[in-house]
């Protein structure tokens, strides 16, 4: 039998402990207690729904999509109070018993409907009009509950957009759509909020999302910190190096930087303070490792899906291009940890919280995580649909958990994986809702044109100069990105940026993973960061203090989706010595960058050895064996004059790292 975590190390698995991604200004309701079970009943149904068509086969494309949607919203309103003030009062319950009815209403007759909907000669009539108005309205407050008034204003300011076409000024003019089209394109077809991104929510994000609720509820949490902790607990840094592993690791189930923030820092953020960190250090920690979560294959975050449902590849393909910046990622992220930990003092974790191999390897504790993780690589590997493959290892990992584990009753075990499907539903709401919300969006950009304006804009300033255009393309990224989740971010930016990249000549998975990541990255940018608002708040530390903190650890993470533009070989396009080599140079030049950054290689670096150390990671991401060759040969100097220093000057070891003493 594995021995159990202690408490102090426990990662907190509970439904409420993982906020839903981007739900970081939403206020939850206090339910009556009659009406409390409906919470736990509409997460478990919606849990079910998907996991009968995962076993049966999908639903026609609307059918599967508005039951998705509508228990999803329902859910929401259950979850999320209309306001602080109004939380728990009688108006506000009946406001959202006819919300609740709307939604019913709505999403009923499109399924009762549909074949009357995708039937040829179909025309609106008067009632499908005024139900997609009424959806759509409901749409758009419940996703001001969810994520504040940012995302829903940016829908509104598309639907006007759309309306008042001719109104506008020069190029920005087009010939507007009347109420009934814009109601239309919508609710009565499925290019509005049935569209292609909500059928891929409705299918694989489910499903995914289903098997990590499960897999976490069942102890996977936990066995990939107590893995990330014998990982890298016993090196310098090793509180942020634990924390850096373990987002990694955990990336892998959630995909949800506000989830794994939420997850994790429970422990890590506590842990690091607890050794003497400073507050915003852990805070940014978190909050960077947390972000790179959604990047790291195999399961990467809900906007990879999305991504190869655009560009209508396999999943394994999107995986598989993101595989060697993912690392490179994560790479640049340890070393500057790891530098700025030199440079500050700060030591390793504690022995007697570092796990043995013994506990955590364990069968009973092992088998249930890493064999139905193995079967879904292997599906995917294999070439099964990513639905297809997150369904049977669900499956899997049900059947292992209730044949071996760690609860002792098979009655407990079986209300652990309750626990788990209700954990899945919560979990699957907001990301729903964006992506519902999002639609309308694309829905209006499809339809006005917008679209092809922006991606001319880039084309015309960059002028034919290719890095002038990506700086101007990551700018708009990141601009659309502020104050939303990835998945929600991510759709704009493809929306609006990628076809630029793509007439520039950039292959489509460059154009999409360059704007993906500055989807992830704008989480941590100031002003609106809402992955650092998370980790700020766990970490007691301010905010701002701990966003700067956190772009200047992640500052070489910011050039990799450059790397990934001018080294096509990094998403593994060329020839197996390309991309060796190009994953190399690529490898060394994010750590002399992190260097240049933090001001430490070897020890303390001043300002002339930092802009050489810069320069020699610019000359290693830059195309060109010369330009290789000169940044190996700066950064090799740079070293060899750091070690002569060092050996120079033994006074310097009072720099090294010490175990810093535990502080309550």
């Amino acid at each position: 039998m594995p021995a159990a975590p202690s408490d102090r190390r426990r990662v907190k698995e509970d439904s409420e402990s993982q906020p839903a991604e981007g739900a970081t200004s939403a206020t939850f309701r206090r339910l009556p207690a009659w009406l409390a079970l409906a919470v736990p009943a509409t997460a478990f149904a919606l849990a079910v729904f998907h996991l009968y068509t995962g076993a049966f086969g999908a639903l026609p494309n609307i059918q599967q999509r508005a039951p998705h949607v509508g228990l999803c919203l329902i859910l929401a309103l259950l979850l999320f109070s209309p306001g602080r003030r109004l939380d728990g009062s009688r108006i506000a319950l009946a406001v959202d018993a006819l919300l609740m009815a709307a939604v019913l209403i709505t999403c009923g007759w499109v399924v009762l409907e549909y074949d009357r909907i995708m039937s040829i000669g179909f025309f609106p009539t008067g009632l499908d009009t005024w139900l997609g108005v009424a959806l759509t309205l409901v749409l758009l407050e419940v996703t001001r509950r969810v994520v504040g008034w940012l995302f829903p204003l940016l829908a509104v300011a598309f639907i006007v957009y759309a309306y008042f076409g001719p109104l506008f000024p020069g190029a920005w003019a087009h010939r507007g759509l009347s109420l009934e089209l814009i109601s239309e394109v919508l609710y009565s077809t499925d290019r509005g909020i049935w569209g292609l991104v909500t059928g891929v929510s409705a299918t694989v994000i489910a499903m995914f999302v289903i098997f990590g609720g499960i897999l976490l509820k069942t102890g996977g949490g936990q066995t990939f910190m107590d893995l990330a902790l014998f990982l890298s607990g016993r090196f310098t840094g090793g509180g942020a190096k634990v924390a850096t592993v373990a987002s990694s690791l955990f990336g892998t189930v959630s995909g949800s930087a506000a989830a794994n923030v939420a997850t994790t820092g429970t422990f890590t953020i506590t842990m690091m303070r607890r050794l003497g960190y400073r507050r915003s250090f852990a805070g940014a920690v978190e909050a960077v490792a947390s972000s790179g979560g959604q990047i790291m294959p195999p399961i990467m975050g809900a906007g990879a899906f999305i991504m190869a449902e655009l560009l209508g590849v396999p999943y394994m393909e999107v995986a598989l291009a993101a595989l060697i910046p993912a690392v490179l990622y994560f790479t640049s992220c340890f070393a500057a940890i790891h530098f700025e930990s030199r440079r500050r003092g700060y030591g390793t974790v504690d022995k007697s919280d570092v796990p043995s191999p013994r506990s955590f390897l364990h069968w009973r504790r092992s088998l249930p995580v890493f064999g139905p993780l193995t079967l879904l690589i292997s599906l995917l590997v294999m070439g099964y649909t990513p639905a297809t493959g997150a369904f049977w290892a669900t499956v899997a990992l049900m059947m292992a958990y209730l044949a071996v584990g760690t609860e002792e009753t098979f009655t407990g075990r079986l209300r652990m994986l309750l626990d788990g499907l209700i954990l899945a539903g919560r979990g699957l709401v907001v990301v729903a809702i964006l992506i519902a919300c999002s639609q309308i969006i694309l829905a209006m950009i499809a339809g006005t044109g917008v679209g092809v304006k922006f991606s001319a804009l880039i084309i015309s300033f960059g002028q034919d100069h290719l890095l002038l255009s990506l700086m101007l393309a990551m700018g708009i990224a990141m601009v659309l990105g502020m104050g939303l989740p990835t998945s929600a971010a991510y759709i704009l930016a493809a929306a609006v940026v990628a076809p630029a990249l793509v007439r520039l000549d950039l292959l489509p998975m460059q154009a999409h993973l360059f704007v993906f990541y500055y989807a992830i990255l704008s989480g941590i940018t100031p002003p609106l960061c809402a992955t650092v608002f998370i980790a700020a708040a766990m970490a007691e530390a301010n905010w701002l203090k701990t966003a700067l903190l956190a772009l200047r650890l992640a500052l070489a993470a910011f050039i990799v989706p450059f790397l990934l533009v001018y080294h096509p070989e990094l998403i593994l396009v060329g020839t197996p010595i390309d991309i060796a080599t190009a994953a190399v140079t690529g490898f060394v030049g994010t750590i002399a960058l992190a260097a240049s950054t933090i001001g430490w290689l070897v020890r303390p670096a001043g300002w002339p050895l930092r802009f050489v150390l810069a320069g020699a990671a610019i000359a290693l991401i830059w195309p060109g064996l010369e330009s290789d060759v000169f940044g190996l040969l700066l950064l090799a100097g740079s070293f060899a004059l750091q070690l002569l220093q060092e050996r120079r000057r033994p006074s310097a070891a009072a720099s090294s790292p010490k175990r810093l003493k535990e502080t309550s």
